[in-house]
């Protein structure tokens, strides 16, 4: 039997999820990418690094319920500047202050069952988005599916699903998982775009799950 896992992850000070593309400007995602979901449950389960496999079958979501308000740092790295012959570089970060996020993790019941003791008592401690500071997860729950048609939906939707309307939100190009058969042979990453936003209204109805009293599209 399929199950839903959702849990809340609330950052208590700041996150920043870095998108690969900047030099000495690191932009952020709005919401930690699938990629970083997964390594932050292969953590709470105790796997060691890059050993992924036993994720591949589950779906992961997530979800803005609070969005961090946004800012930029400024830190000298360790990186030769030729211009002055500096050994140093100043680097611009973007960050996320104290936003919440919400994981979705649809599976075999046992297998989200797995997970939702591993992130009650974590085998590591568990971060997310570069912070020194523990992610604060609350409201672990573990749901039967149940989907419905809804043109409501309370998590990131991928673009291809269906359009917003009347809502504000970001489009953002996500890592959702590595390509490559094993640890130490992945050969690069996938990527898809997604609506983000605490809530979007579509303009049509797609199959979504009932998750605590959120619509979920997984």
């Amino acid at each position: 039997m399929l199950k839903v896992l959702y849990a809340q992850l609330e950052i208590p000070f700041w996150c920043s999820f870095r998108v690969p593309y900047g030099v000495n400007m690191h932009f952020t995602y709005p919401v930690p990418p699938l990629t970083t979901l997964a390594g932050l449950v292969a953590a709470a389960l105790g796997y060691p690094a890059d050993f992924l496999e036993p994720l591949a079958g589950l779906v992961f979501g997530v979800g803005l319920e609070r969005e961090g308000r946004l800012i930029e740092t400024y830190t000298r790295i360790i990186k030769r500047d030729y211009r002055d012959q500096s050994l140093r570089t100043l680097l611009c970060r973007q960050k996320l202050l104290q936003p919440v996020f919400g994981l979705y993790i649809k599976g075999p019941e046992p297998e989200v069952a797995k997970i939702g003791a591993a992130l009650r008592d974590p085998f590591f401690p568990l971060f997310l988005g570069e912070s020194d500071d523990p992610v604060e997860i609350r409201q672990i729950g573990v749901y039967p599916l149940k989907e419905e048609p809804s043109s409501v939906v309370d998590n990131c939707l991928p673009v291809d699903v269906a359009l917003p309307v009347e809502t504000e939100c970001q489009v953002a190009n996500l890592p959702v998982r590595f390509t490559g058969k094993k640890r130490g042979q992945w050969t690069g990453v996938e990527y898809q775009s997604y609506y983000v936003a605490p809530r979007l209204q579509l303009d049509r109805e797609v199959p979504a799950a009932l998750v605590g009293g959120r619509r979920v599209y997984l």
